[in-house]
């Protein structure tokens, strides 16, 4: 299609670009997943291995070529924060140059850099620390790939290298991309396709070679968490699916609409048909996983494509007809009101946000910009370890374990010494159990149980859990995360691994105690004698986690005393049961009592305190104590597991 004239198309792709910059700089700001893959980049820069947890060989993240890339402007820079920001800006000003280098004149021009403003998801996510400005620049470059008129050899070989790096940094978006790569393979002989394919696409496969011998798996833990056996039923997270598209339509219509109208009028064309087909089968895995909580994210990837299908026929519309349109889309994203960009950075403040109206699917710069803007009048930027010296206010250097169900920034700051034991995405065992429950989920955020001896076993390094079939998995996955990498017997294990030689124990734990907890029997010599308040469960192993089932903690004769002292920790409240010959006679909450003024920061969060409990006036005495947790908003974030010390009874 010819151009128009090539000074004041320049000038346009400049003033353009510098506009999508200052505004993406403008909404500069990294969210707490972000940290997840920066405790691994900098857990690597600084020796500690290529893992999350610095005890085990965990893949984290899903992104592997972003967080190399990330990795290396670390070593570099000797910082995240800034790093992080400036590696996406950099790409997503790249992507929006070759994107517009497309435009076939001034006004065209104009009209994608509008369409790219307006759509409020691409600025926000040029950069949030999340690989979508990486994803922003190789769709640019792929799509020119496929476009291009050279000899069919070369262009197979540019097409399939870039699949293959889109593969490394996000696996699923080979989905997105794979009908228009398979389409460029036309007319290349079989052998040299495979050849050439084959080289091309070495990255990705030496990653994957790479990532089963050192992590046991290609695939990150994050896969099991949010595909793997999830264990919520298909038709509700395509019901999921369904309305996290529906969001988008409302909450970023320029970005639901651009996407739309991309993909049909690629359709309908033969020169494109296969791009849009890969837009339109994304599309349809985004339903079939039930979308994401971060609005508009997943949309990004097929908008990207669906812009590549449109501007280069802008050229086409008369001026009169682009400013119309650039005109209905700035009506359209001022639906929702000014935008943040246009707005001081000093308006965005810390706010309770709820995710319950719009199904657990969120604004995250909105949550996140006050502490992590860029421009944020009150930023912070985290430091890596820093939450040790609150765990570890007297000093030394011991490992802790930190129970948080944001584990970004937490993580980060736990650095090398803290253990995260993440319910929800990143914990090597937790991370392959179902939903807890089927009912109660966010997308994205599906919550799993803690089996019973889990946190011993973490504690101690001792195997502990109680189901005979999940200690016997779990035996075989800490040879995968833990044992030396070259290992034979971790070599075979990775191998019965894949075969799911190990799966019948995961599937028994799951059918008989998942969702029916049994309740532990301790007897009372078996807990610790009281001890100072503000001790944390994991430097006392006397101590008892209480699990969803409850202790059922027995006296060694039956008591009539009328006030038990229950030293206890964790961020919920419990409720104490008292039996006599296996029948519960009465029952009665906790009272938490002050803790000592020399009991400060974690230890006056997480550890442990003292509580009175009132026996009820109808229990004349009872040999048995069920001690059953009772969850408060703060349960799932909790600083660490519900735990019970000494249990005295006080005449």
């Amino acid at each position: 299609m010819p151009r128009g004239p090539a000074l004041p198309r320049r000038l346009a792709i400049a003033l353009a670009t510098a506009a999508l910059l200052a505004i993406a700089v403008r909404l500069a700001w990294l969210g707490d997943d972000a940290f997840i893959t920066l405790r691994s980049v900098e857990n690597l820069v600084r020796g500690n291995g290529l893992r999350w947890n610095a005890a085990d060989r965990v893949h984290v993240f899903t992104h592997p070529l972003w967080m190399l890339l990330l990795a290396a402007g670390r070593w570099v820079s000797g910082e995240c924060y800034f790093t992080t920001i400036a590696i996406g800006l950099a790409l997503t000003t790249a992507a929006v140059v070759i994107m517009l280098r497309r435009a076939g004149s001034a006004a065209a021009v104009t009209l994608a850099a509008v369409l790219m403003v307006t759509a409020r998801a691409f600025p926000e996510y040029a950069t949030s620390g999340l690989e979508t400005p990486l994803v922003f620049l190789l769709l640019a470059v792929f799509t020119g790939c496929v476009a291009t008129a050279r000899e069919p050899n070369r262009r197979c070989a540019g097409v399939v290298l870039v699949t293959a790096l889109l593969a490394m940094t996000r696996l699923d978006l080979v989905l997105l991309v794979a009908p228009a790569a398979l389409a460029a393979m036309r007319g290349v002989p079989w052998g040299t396709a495979v050849g050439r394919g084959v080289l091309s696409a070495s990255p990705l496969l030496g990653w994957l070679v790479f990532a089963w011998l050192y992590f046991g798996s290609p695939f990150p833990v994050t896969a099991h968490a949010k595909a793997f056996g999830v264990g919520i039923p298909a038709a509700e997270l395509a019901a999921q699916g369904c309305y996290f598209l529906w969001h988008c339509i409302v909450d970023d219509p320029v970005l639901a609409a651009t996407t739309g109208v991309g993909l049909l009028l690629g359709l309908c064309a033969r020169t494109t048909r296969w791009l849009a087909l890969g837009g339109v089968l994304y599309l349809g895995y985004v339903v079939k996983v039930g979308g994401d909580f971060m609005a508009g994210r997943f949309l990004l990837p097929p908008f990207v494509l669906a812009l590549a299908i449109l501007i280069p026929q802008l050229q086409r519309l008369r001026t009169l007809a682009a400013a119309a349109l650039a005109g209905v889309a700035v009506a359209l994203a001022a639906a929702h009101g000014i935008p943040a960009w246009l707005r001081s950075p000093a308006t965005e403040v810390a706010s309770v946000v709820t995710h319950e109206g719009a199904r657990g699917i969120g604004d995250e710069r909105a949550v996140y910009y006050w502490r992590f803007g860029l421009l944020a009048r009150g930023r912070t930027i985290p430091v890596f370890g820093e939450l040790h010296a609150q765990v570890r206010p007297e000093g030394g250097e011991r490992p802790w374990l930190l129970l948080n169900g944001a584990v970004g920034v937490p993580g980060f700051q736990a650095g090398k010494l803290g253990h995260i034991v993440d319910a929800i995405l990143c914990d090597p065992l937790l991370a392959r159990l179902p939903a807890r429950t089927r009912d109660r989920w966010r997308i994205g955020h599906v919550l799993r149980r803690i089996p019973e001896g889990y946190w011993e076993t973490l504690a101690t390094g001792e195997n502990q859990l109680r189901h005979p079939g999940l200690a016997a998995y779990y035996d075989a996955l800490r040879l995968l995360t833990r044992a030396p990498v070259f290992a034979p017997e971790r070599l075979a294990a990775v191998w019965r691994m894949a075969r799911g030689e190990f799966d019948a124990g995961l599937r028994e734990f799951v059918a008989e105690h998942y969702y029916t907890p049994p309740r532990i029997a301790v007897a009372t010599a078996q807990l610790p004698p009281p001890l100072p308040l503000g001790t944390h469960w994991f430097d006392e192993p006397r101590m008892h986690p209480v699990y969803e089932g409850g202790l059922a903690v027995a006296f060694a004769a039956p008591q009539s005393a009328r006030t038990i002292r229950a030293q206890v920790s964790g961020m919920c409240a419990f409720r104490f049961r008292f039996v006599r010959e296996g029948t519960a006679r009465g029952e009665a909450m906790g009272v938490r009592q002050p803790l000592p003024a020399n009991v400060t920061g974690l230890r006056a969060v997480a550890g442990l305190r003292e509580e009175l409990v009132a026996v009820p006036a109808t229990v004349a005495d009872y040999d048995t104590l069920w001690i059953d947790l009772v969850e408060t908003p703060e349960s799932h974030i909790a600083t660490g597991p519900a735990a019970i010390g000494a249990v005295t009874p006080v005449p």
